[in-house]
């Protein structure tokens, strides 16, 4: 899918996003269609300074994507249904337009493409128009129903959702995650019902995933598992990391009261369908009981290549995500303690605090989780490669794999990638690279670009400028309009961002026109201010050379002394 515009309508606005605040995506104007380059692999990129609504944007989409998905789902959690209202949404009015294909067995180029436009008035259900290629005045808009009509009578909006619409963010950015919490408590109680009436199940209804922690080390997994030596070498060269070598799954078979007092393992629905694929797969496994209420269930995999073929063999997992979903399932489960109290209480969030209300369970109360995950690494410097275990990695490492896993394990689905400052952690060296790396790798990896969407937002002037100018938008609050956000792409402000220097990208966005921390310019200062009261020059510059490292502010200042000493 390739978004084209959203507009935000509602009177109270969303967040620091106004009424009438309209921000469109690939193109400044998007009646003028280049379309030959949306094929390309070309990451949006919203740069600005904090507070300027940059992050907003990405929880306004998610909002949006969730409320849509909520009025398509065809099974509601009890608890769920009244507390969700089709008419009455965050932000209550908007109106977005995208690209995107469907999964009919067509190839995803644009001319198989629909452009979706989804409307939705204040206190009014949503609106969705489809429009076939090539997208004219004259192509006939189709009305698709919104709502679906109980569990048989499925929206047809639902085919024109994204897939996947996929939330990461280096920090706690709690009103982007909220949609994602919800979604997850959708999805264990559609599982819980499944398990009760019998149903096939096979994966969730409902397309949004939050990669926190947990479910980043199934996507490092799966990738590590199926992808080819060209696509990870990227993680081989940055970080070292040549193979997974060892990990256990443990799972807690929890006894789930069903139909009169029936008791049965919280798995059964996943037994035949992931659990005894994964048990072929893996080089040991044994399972005991622990108390009358619970059986445990641990499987140790030793990573090589028979582990590999087995993983990969027709019958078991067909593709990285397959395998990634089998795990993220499981992680679903662990939403087992959470009570109806607490369910309603995050269903009512209008969007700003839910932490503290999902209790965090204890190992032996949780379904799935992962221990001894081990990876082989060889650090710049040392002849042989180490065992290591992945939670010892650093911050930034940990973010690297984080955000390049998610990208490439996800490259051939319909998803909507939003990444909220995915390089906080990064040294500059990877700053600097981070594009041209994942952009090899995903094109080596054989990834329709026209599949996904890709969003971040940056304070980094490295990322910046690896990126387009018209694929970079500049958000600020202008004093003159009230502080309401605007944004404007970097081509229309005269900022040739695609090479430009740091220095030059941290003055032109984030008016940053020194090149040393406040805390060193303030003693500069004093440097000069002693020059000025009349100490000697020559001792001033020696004093400076000794105290300071290079910069431009110091090569200046020890300039003007030497001109007016003629030194």
């Amino acid at each position: 899918m390739k978004l084209i515009s959203l507009k935000i309508k509602d009177q109270k606005g969303f967040s620091s996003l106004h009424n009438g605040f309209k921000i469109n995506f690939h193109y400044e104007n998007p009646e003028k269609y280049p379309y030959e380059d949306l094929s390309g692999f070309h990451p949006f990129c919203f740069a600005g300074l904090n507070g300027t609504g940059k992050s907003n944007v990405l929880e306004a989409l998610v909002n949006i994507f969730y409320h849509m998905e909520c009025c398509a789902l065809k099974f509601k959690p009890e608890k769920f249904k009244p507390n969700f209202n089709p008419s009455i949404s965050t932000p209550n009015a908007f109106e977005i337009e995208y690209f995107i294909g469907l999964n009919d067995g067509r190839s995803y180029i644009l001319p198989n493409f629909y452009k979706v436009r989804i409307t939705k008035l204040e206190n009014k259900p949503p609106k969705m128009l489809t429009q076939r290629y090539p997208f004219t005045k004259d192509e006939v808009w189709q009305k698709e129903s919104v709502i679906s009509l109980g569990e048989k009578h499925r929206a047809t909006s639902k085919s024109f959702l994204p897939d996947l619409v996929i939330g990461y963010s280096s920090g706690e950015n709690e009103i982007l995650s909220i949609p994602f919490i919800k979604t997850r408590l959708i999805q264990y109680d559609e599982y819980i019902q499944a398990l009760k009436s019998g149903d096939y199940y096979h994966e969730p209804e409902s397309s949004l995933i939050y990669m926190d922690y947990e479910l980043t080390q199934a996507v490092l997994l799966a990738n590590l598992l199926f992808q080819n030596g060209e696509v990870l070498k990227p993680l081989s060269q940055e970080l070292g990391l040549k193979r997974i070598r060892s990990f256990r799954l443990n799972f807690n078979l929890h006894k789930q009261i069903i139909n009169e007092g029936q008791r049965v393992s919280i798995t059964q629905q996943l037994n035949i369908e992931r659990i005894d694929k994964l048990k072929k797969c893996a080089t040991s496994w044994f399972e005991y009981p622990i108390n009358d209420d619970c059986d445990r269930l641990v499987l140790d995999f030793f990573v090589d290549s028979e582990t590999i073929s087995a993983v990969q063999k027709e019958g078991n997992f067909t593709d990285a995500f397959d395998f990634f979903r089998a795990l993220q399932i499981m992680y679903v489960l662990n939403n087992r303690k959470v009570d109806d109290v607490i369910k309603e209480q995050v269903y009512q969030s209008k969007g700003f605090y839910t932490e503290g209300k999902i209790p965090i369970s204890e190992p032996s109360e949780q379904v799935f989780y992962f221990l001894e995950y081990y990876l082989e690494i060889q650090k710049e410097g040392e002849d042989t490669p180490k065992k290591m275990l992945m939670k010892n990695l650093s911050d930034g490492e940990h973010q690297f794999l984080h955000t390049m896993g998610i990208c490439l394990l996800l490259k051939n689905h319909r998803t909507l990638i939003l990444l909220d400052e995915p390089e906080t952690h990064f040294n500059p060296d990877w700053r600097s690279r981070f594009i041209k790396i994942l952009k090899n790798s995903i094109e080596l990896g054989g990834g329709n670009n026209m599949l996904n969407d890709i969003i971040l937002t940056s304070h980094s002037p490295f990322i910046i400028s690896d990126c387009l100018p018209d694929k970079v938008i500049v958000f600020e609050k202008n004093e003159k309009t009230k502080y309401k956000v605007e944004c404007n792409y970097a081509s229309s402000l005269g900022i040739k961002t695609f090479g430009t220097s740091i220095n030059i990208l941290s003055n032109l966005i984030y008016d940053k026109r020194n090149t040393i921390g406040n805390h060193a310019l303030d003693k500069l200062k004093i440097y000069k201010q002693r020059y000025d009261q009349g100490e000697d020059g020559q001792k001033v510059i020696d004093d400076l050379n000794r105290t300071f490292g290079d910069s431009i502010e110091k090569l200046m200042l020890i300039k003007e002394i030497t001109e007016k000493d003629n030194l």
